[in-house]
């Protein structure tokens, strides 16, 4: 990817409409450790909502949101939505789709994992900007930044992850109260992301994942990608056992302690074959992403 070349975009709105005993306990967990309670029927990403911003009030899927933003996005040349496609050909809007329109529907496979790879080959490129269809508060300049990061750096990486620092989420909390990860940001991008006064005692800094990554994948097997997404809740007990087998049995500990970022990056590149770097955005809209009822409500309410 040249810095002047157009961006694919891949929207990953895949999902099940059925509801096991398995995902009933993940939300349990997740409902105490991080007071989410998912939407529980149909598929997430066509759930109607409303928004105040730019849309008169009327309630669309969710999906939608990300997709207007991402066409409004001047870099982006082409976008792929991995997903139902019957049931996403009859809730998006037909203007969407019609016409000379950039968006391509592809049907999704069984998994997390075979849908990123399905995109990604339909992509055609080696660099593809990932974003999921629940973070209907991101912006285009959220977008755009995230891009201007990866164009400059991405011929020494193979994974691009932005994050947000705690301090920007903070005034979402009330309406998007949610946990951040703690790390000692030896190595953050940009380096002066992070204000002194940002830093707690123990020199560590709390962050959230956003709904983006921007990454080669051309190695990596759907099985690996499934692997990382299955592990992504860390206070889950699974999750925990999972990445104690993975890192050793001191890898909590090591995060408790104050894990620094770059060590955290050569662990995650080591294990996955992926030269991977954080970089900080500077808006918080990529990180609230969209798990249950009161969310819903709370985001007609949001001005970002």
């Amino acid at each position: 990817m040249m810095t002047s070349e157009k961006i694919v975009a891949v929207v990953l709105a895949g999902g099940i409409k059925k509801f096991s005993f398995k995902e009933f306990w993940h939300q349990l967990e997740d409902l105490f450790s991080y007071r989410e309670w998912y939407f529980r029927r149909g598929y997430k990403s066509l759930k109607e909502i409303k928004a105040m911003r730019g849309v008169g009030g009327k309630p669309k899927p969710m999906v939608e949101y990300i997709l207007n933003t991402l066409r409004n996005t001047k870099e982006i040349d082409r976008i792929i939505v991995v997903g139902p496609e019957k049931e996403m050909r009859e809730k998006i809007d037909p203007d969407l789709l019609s016409g000379d329109s950039n968006i391509k529907l592809i049907e999704q496979k069984e998994s997390f994992g075979r849908n990123v790879k399905e995109g990604y080959n339909h992509a055609g490129e080696k660099y593809v900007l990932f974003v999921t269809s629940d973070s209907p508060t991101t912006r285009e300049e959220d977008v755009s930044e995230f891009i201007g990061i990866c164009r400059e750096l991405y011929s020494e990486y193979d994974w691009i992850c932005p994050i947000v620092k705690e301090s920007l989420l903070k005034r979402y909390y009330r309406l998007f109260p949610r946990p951040v990860y703690k790390m000692v940001p030896d190595n953050i991008f940009p380096n002066d992301y992070i204000d002194e006064e940002e830093v707690r005692e123990d020199g560590r800094v709390g962050f959230r994942i956003t709904s983006m990554t921007f990454a080669n994948l051309e190695n990596l097997p759907a099985e690996r990608i499934d692997e990382a997404y299955n592990i992504r809740k860390l206070y889950r007990k699974g999750s925990r056992d999972t990445l104690k087998t993975i890192f050793g049995k001191n890898v909590i500990r090591r995060y408790r302690q104050g894990l620094k970022m770059s060590e955290l990056e050569k662990m995650l590149s080591d294990h996955e074959g992926l030269r991977l770097k954080f970089v900080g955005l500077s808006g918080a809209g990529t990180s609230l992403d969209l798990d249950s009822r009161r969310d819903e409500k709370k985001f007609s309410e949001l001005h970002l």
